[in-house]
């Protein structure tokens, strides 16, 4: 590791899509990804689009489709982030980034092995660049009257809508669910800052791949919010907090 405000130049060891330093928050890193490759960086835009609901309703049953598209589009952009970071993974797994989600792709029986796969990918990332999804997701649930607009303008914008009634509509259901099933908040912060940490990758390795006119910034902030309490995620987050708590090895 090298001391806060010098430049990036390589990789980390074992790690050939970026590397890291010591953040000036404590105990964090800053992250510097590498030039990522042509065929890598037309994956993401595809990865950050999922079929978000258009039409709202509160019945049981829609929640917990609300529910399985957060835990897939999450599991989905991490496996994604961990393809950038080490530019190798299991033969399916640029096949399964592919797989949009969505009401119909949802029922299909194959998904609980797919999303066994995404998850299986996505805590085989490096604890930093995990914490730094986690704490983003922290921001966006604290106390922030314009939460429910971000995440639904980010989570639509991503999704490509086909025309612009499908994504006021879009819109709206996001930020109805939002405000009316706050016990989802912490499944839609994550699908949403997930999709932001691939978005600021991208953006940062095509912008900054010669040295680092950003200022030794990288693509997390200092001081970084707070990672939100188990409580205020899914029960499916559990695997992502653990990783975290474990650190790298």
């Amino acid at each position: 590791m090298n001391s806060p405000g010098e430049s990036p130049h390589t990789p980390a060891p074992g790690w050939p899509g970026y590397r890291s330093e010591p953040s000036y928050d404590a105990g964090r890193s800053r992250v510097f990804p590498a030039p990522v490759p042509a065929e890598l960086r037309a994956l993401g835009d595809e990865v950050r689009a999922a079929d978000w609901p258009v039409r709202l309703a509160f019945r049981g049953s829609r929640i917990a489709l609300l529910d399985t598209l957060c835990r897939w589009q999450t599991l989905r952009a991490l496996a994604y982030v961990r393809l950038l970071a080490a530019r190798t993974a299991d033969e399916r797994l640029p096949a399964d980034l592919r797989v949009v989600p969505g009401a119909e792709s949802a029922g299909d029986p194959g998904l609980p092995e797919l999303l066994e796969r995404l998850e299986r990918a996505a805590v085989d990332l490096p604890a930093d660049l995990l914490d730094a999804i986690l704490c983003d997701s922290g921001g966006l649930l604290a106390d922030n009257r314009f939460a429910a607009s971000v995440l639904a303008a980010g989570l639509t914008a991503d999704s490509r809508p086909g025309d612009t009634d499908e994504a006021v509509s879009r819109a709206v259901v996001l930020t109805s669910y939002w405000y009316e099933v706050p016990e989802r908040r912490g499944a839609l912060a994550l699908a949403w800052s997930a999709n932001l940490f691939v978005r600021s990758w991208l953006w940062w390795s095509l912008r900054f791949e010669y040295g680092d006119p950003a200022g030794g910034l990288g693509i997390t902030s200092d001081p970084r919010p707070a990672r939100p309490a188990a409580s205020a995620l899914p029960d499916w987050a559990t695997a992502l907090l653990e990783r975290v708590e474990r650190g790298d090895m």
